[in-house]
């Protein structure tokens, strides 16, 4: 076992140690403590242990709670979340496709990530059966292109669930190509290697290929005392069906 993992094994019993208790628990790893770790600027984010974040709680909560997916079910995931990544390569063994662009040094990948550019992958029509895209899309420039690369290789009948940051109360996304600097980046779109702020209008970025749109606020139907048992981030999910 390398030093760093070492390490971070230490690092884990003493966060395990200093969090004990059962006010919050991850319902994708279970494991409970007195309160989640800071992330960002956000208090009570992150699991101590699978590092899963609100919106990824609540992404697989739903998803547990549609049924949305079995042991036959050919997901593609892009830009796999480890702590969801160590569910589905388990699960569904063959028929899970984690996937990204590898480009930027600051991110890391499961092993087993099939590199893969989603403005051009290379499956045929009507391969898979799902699709989890989360937060990816505001980095790709050609976000259309994207979208319709993943509504032609879902199966008729298919899901797929894209979630983006966007903001209410803009009513169309801001985005400038000519802004490539990674510091006029974080200056116009809050991060270095984001391309645009949605605005309200990307649901018409969604449809436009031909998905239709299902379960727009599926957080508002969760009772509160289940929202703060896994310190749920409150957004709507936008499940697509082709």
């Amino acid at each position: 076992m390398s030093l760093a993992r070492i390490r971070k094994k230490l690092k884990l019993k003493l966060l395990t140690r200093l969090l004990s208790g059962n006010n919050v628990e991850c319902n994708i790893c279970n494991h409970r403590y007195a309160s989640f770790l800071p992330y960002l600027n956000r208090a009570n984010a992150i699991c101590p242990n699978c590092s899963s974040l609100e919106r990824t709680r609540l992404i697989y909560y739903f998803i547990q709670e549609q049924r949305l997916i079995t042991n036959n079910t050919k997901l593609l995931h892009i830009a796999p979340e480890q702590c969801l990544y160590n569910i589905f390569s388990k699960t569904l063994n063959d028929n899970y496709i984690p996937a990204d662009k590898f480009e930027e040094e600051v991110y890391t990948y499961p092993a087993g990530t099939q590199h893969i550019d989603i403005t051009n992958i290379p499956y045929k029509d009507n391969t898979v059966d799902a699709i989890i895209c989360i937060h990816v899309l505001e980095h790709i420039q050609n976000d259309a292109k994207a979208i319709s690369e993943l509504y032609r290789v879902l199966k008729k009948g298919g899901w797929a669930i894209l979630q983006v940051p966007y903001e209410k109360n803009r009513t169309s996304t801001y985005e400038d190509a000519s802004i490539v600097s990674q510091e006029d980046r974080r200056k116009h779109f809050g991060q270095f290697d984001h391309v645009r702020i949605y605005g309200i209008d990307f649901i018409d970025r969604f449809t436009a290929p031909g998905f239709t749109i299902e379960h727009k606020d599926f957080s508002a139907s969760i009772a509160q005392s289940v929202k703060d048992k896994h310190a749920f981030k409150h957004q709507e999910i936008f499940l697509l069906r082709k």
